[in-house]
């Protein structure tokens, strides 16, 4: 399955150079060129299912054409290794907890997905592979932690002096190992403007063979 920039003005890709890329050359996030719906069986029979299997059959057809069936289990039990239960509210009105990972971040499920499979794709790769990440807070804390130990990626973390808390600052400057943490004089938006200067000079970072994703 390929994926398109929701700008449109950039050409399709695969799952793959989709996760390499982190956003489209047109600065548009990625979206599937289609989605299938799950069969009523999947449903009938959800109750009976771990996380684990729920998660296989959502993601299966958009991924499937990149990573084979055995690594996308072993992905997916490293990344929803966590409770994050569901809670009802009302009648037929329920919440998802996503908050309960190690960072008590909600994109800890997203963040530790994305750092297997790019953990995945880049295990071949002679050269490290750089994340570039501007965070306000949390967010840089959940994609630090779900990047930690992951081998060929290097990720670096910028984030501004005196605007992220105490906890949070400690997520991103503690881990150490792949894990670097670099405070901004100034805001998140200088923190941004840094990272989006950097993709506009990519080039130059492909001649290194290094990629750059962003996160917010």
């Amino acid at each position: 399955m390929n994926f398109y920039s929701l700008n449109k003005k950039a050409p399709d890709v695969s799952f793959k150079e989709a996760v390499i890329n982190g956003i489209a050359p047109d600065k548009g996030l990625y979206f599937p060129e289609k989605i299938e719906p799950l069969p009523d069986s999947f449903f009938d029979g959800i109750e009976d299912l771990s996380n684990q299997e729920i998660a296989f059959n959502a993601i299966h057809q958009f991924v499937s054409d990149e990573i084979p069936n055995d690594v996308l289990r072993e992905i997916l039990k490293n990344t929803l290794d966590f409770e994050f239960p569901v809670i009802q509210i009302e009648e037929n009105i329920a919440t998802l907890e996503l908050f309960h990972g190690s960072t008590m971040a909600f994109k800890d499920v997203g963040a530790r997905f994305m750092a297997q499979c790019l953990g995945y794709f880049s295990k071949d790769e002679k050269n490290e592979v750089t994340v570039l990440v501007a965070t306000s807070g949390d967010t840089g804390g959940a994609v630090a932690n779900g990047f930690l130990g992951v081998e060929g990626v290097k990720v670096v973390i910028l984030y501004p002096s005196g605007k992220v808390s105490d906890i949070q600052e400690r997520q991103l400057t503690t881990l150490g190992q792949n894990i670097t943490a670099l405070e901004v004089d100034g805001t998140f938006d200088d923190c941004q403007a840094m990272v989006k200067k950097a993709f506009l000079g990519r080039d130059s970072f492909r001649k290194n063979e290094a990629y750059i994703g962003q996160f917010h």
